[in-house]
């Protein structure tokens, strides 16, 4: 910790129990003296042992000879193997300190949700374990241009989205918004029985449910798989064809799709689903909703760390991430709603999303089957395309379809 850069990455993850009373004075002083010299980018021992008998001027002598030959040997540097150990070594010292500690504080009644705060402190120690990076990102600028241009990832059913949009990778994560009985559902349930049979063979899409029953979903998504009435469903199903067909049409695997009922759910219950049920796509239908973000009113600091959260997930769990927002009240209306028109957030969803799509509609009755698509945000732009395609769709609400106007109409 003689180094600014380490001392101040590992002072707060030190448990001082373990600690002798001459590594603690020390570590202390390391503080004032990086307080006191903003500049110095490692302690130099020539200065700080005189500083330090100033700063202990009652220390026996005895003693501080006993910090003398500590601090001499703090000179040497660790090499990286060593660094790694100790930081290893210090972590784990400082989990089983917290877990412990929980498990105290779970024993007096004081831990609500028990499997929320063992996550998030392991969470705490893997990132510990990765302070020291030694692997720099030395990607060739060849492969790096390539990655702009090119197509591969999951694409949309919409081509209005798809060019402006390059195709959906791993760690992506993005909002979907509309006022209330717009047609989100049936957005999402058009665009992701496209998008489930793109997936690896083992990944999931798995749909959290946070408004209605999720029973009710099941429905719309044979419809938009198979761009059928339910009539025409039910039709399929009484000639016992209709399972096979959907299950042909997301990918070959009729549990390809899971939907979640999380009324009332908490982040770690929520988190628990993810681990057991290997994501390639999680549709997070109102994240707002989830509880375990403290105890923060509806404000954008609050909103936003939800959202961050449910980014920080597909990075996680390598998968995409999607999360549905409702259009405020001055959307109302709107063809093509702004960016700051998001329910209770101007920037706080806004600034945890690589993509915002706003599904924009008229209340002109004469339009009711037309809904108007925009990207007001898009770090996903293909490099010569639009960023905002604002694009007039059709709506199709029996058979929670969207599809592009065709060219020249």
């Amino acid at each position: 910790m003689r180094r600014r850069s380490d001392y101040f990455k590992l002072k707060d993850i030190i448990p001082k129990t373990p600690l002798d009373e001459i590594t603690k004075a020390i570590l202390d002083d390391f503080g004032k003296y990086y307080e006191l010299h903003p500049n110095h980018i490692e302690i130099d021992m020539q200065e700080f042992i005189p500083r330090f008998r100033q700063w202990h001027p009652k220390m026996k002598d005895e003693t501080y000879l006993s910090f003398v030959s500590v601090l001499r040997a703090c000179s040497e540097q660790p090499d990286e193997e060593q660094y790694r150990n100790i930081v290893r070594d210090l972590s784990s010292i400082d989990l089983m300190t917290q877990l412990a500690n929980l498990a105290e504080a779970f024993e007096d009644g004081d831990v609500e949700d028990a499997y929320e705060v063992v996550t998030l402190t392991l969470d705490k120690y893997r990132k510990r374990l990765g302070l020291r990076a030694t692997n720099y990102i030395d990607t060739p600028i060849g492969d790096l241009l390539q990655d702009e241009v090119d197509d591969a990832g999951v694409s949309w059913r919409l081509e209005c989205l798809n060019a402006s949009m390059r195709g959906l990778r791993p760690g992506d994560f993005g909002i979907v918004a509309g006022r209330p009985d717009k047609g989100k559902t049936s957005f999402l349930a058009s665009e992701i029985t496209h998008m489930a049979p793109q997936l690896p063979e083992d990944r999931n899409i798995i749909w959290l449910n946070n408004e209605g029953l999720g029973k009710r979903i099941i429905p719309r998504l044979y419809q938009a798989a198979l761009n059928l009435r339910v009539s025409e469903l039910t039709e399929l199903h009484q000639q016992g064809k209709l399972v096979g067909a959907y299950r042909d049409a997301i990918g070959g695997r009729l549990d390809k799709v899971r939907i979640f009922d999380i009324h009332g759910c908490n982040v770690g219950q929520v988190e628990a689903i993810l681990e057991e049920n290997n994501p390639g796509i999680v549709v997070y239908d109102m994240i707002d909703n989830i509880r375990g973000f403290g105890d923060a009113a509806r404000t954008d600091l609050a909103l936003e760390q939800m959202y961050q959260w449910g980014r920080e997930r597909s990075v996680k769990y390598d998968c995409i991430g999607i999360a549905t927002s409702q259009i405020s009240n001055e959307g109302d209306g709107e063809m093509f709603p702004t960016l700051g028109m998001l329910k209770d957030s101007k920037t706080g969803k806004q600034g945890a999303c690589d993509f915002q799509i706003m599904i924009g509609a008229s209340n002109d009755p004469n339009l009711m089957g037309m809904r108007y698509i925009g990207i007001p945000k898009n770090k996903l732009r293909r490099p010569d395309g639009k960023s905002d395609p604002r694009a007039e769709v059709i709506f199709d609400g029996v058979r929670s379809r969207y599809t592009d106007i065709p060219v020249g109409e």
